[in-house]
């Protein structure tokens, strides 16, 4: 009796534990779901911008039909065109920040060596992430002043991170802060032309292999200019 009790025990166990494996994957499906339309809507929003639209002129309703699905469907997932744009702001320089962080982790190699890379890996990002990249070098200089200050925002968080991963060499380690924040401004200056560079050689439309060479070519001669900096870095007397 107590056996037959412990095997409809143990079966009941076994039917609700799959029962809450169907429940997780149906959820997962449901949230993977979600995504996908939500990115269906940053898709349509920056083909659009980039086919020659501004943000400003768009409507939810072209954006919607683009992604296919109902203008209501819109505001699941986001309250306006501007949160969209924001959305968008926030998850590329995510992973732009992702390769500042990289560099200040990187250990035993010189501050030369590690810009290097890091330029390497830019380069491959640009061209991976070119339509959100290319949105935010639109918006950087459009009238839509809340993506704009965004931004701008998000570059100055940027030059920070630089001049604290320059911190840790010589001579920088010894200079005053505002002299290491400089050296990262113009850091930042040289890697913005860098990517506007870089966005120019993927819109020209060549093929795959012309464009690699190029995008090889800008990220070398960007990375020559970075090293320049530095190596007048090495004769500046900061007081």
């Amino acid at each position: 009796m107590n056996k037959g009790t412990q095997n409809d025990c143990s079966l009941s166990d076994t039917d609700g534990g799959r029962g809450e494996a169907r429940s997780r994957r149906g959820r997962r499906t449901q949230q993977e779901r979600r995504e996908q339309t939500r990115q269906a809507l940053i898709a349509a929003a920056l083909g659009l911008t980039a086919a020659g639209s501004s943000l400003d002129a768009l409507s939810i309703r072209q954006v919607a039909h683009e992604a296919g699905v109902a203008p209501s469907a819109f505001y699941r997932y986001f309250q306006s065109l501007d949160d969209l744009g924001l959305a968008v702001v926030d998850e590329t320089f995510r992973k732009l920040r992702g390769i500042l962080g990289d560099m200040s982790l990187a250990a035993g190699a010189s501050s030369s060596d590690i810009i290097r890379e890091g330029i390497r890996t830019l380069r491959d990002v640009v061209s991976q992430e070119r339509a959100r990249i290319a949105f935010l070098a639109r918006q950087r200089t459009a009238s839509r002043s809340m993506l704009r200050q965004q931004i701008r925002s998000e570059i100055r968080l940027h030059s920070s991170q630089m001049a604290i991963f320059l911190a840790r060499f010589e001579p920088q380690r010894s200079w005053r802060v505002r002299d290491v924040e400089m050296l990262a401004h113009l850091m930042i200056v040289v890697i913005i032309s860098g990517i506007d560079s870089m966005l120019e050689v993927l819109a020209l439309g060549h093929d795959d292999e012309v464009s690699a060479s190029e995008l090889d070519n800008v990220a070398a001669g960007v990375q020559r200019q970075l090293l320049y900096l530095l190596a007048g870095a090495s004769s500046w007397r900061s007081s």
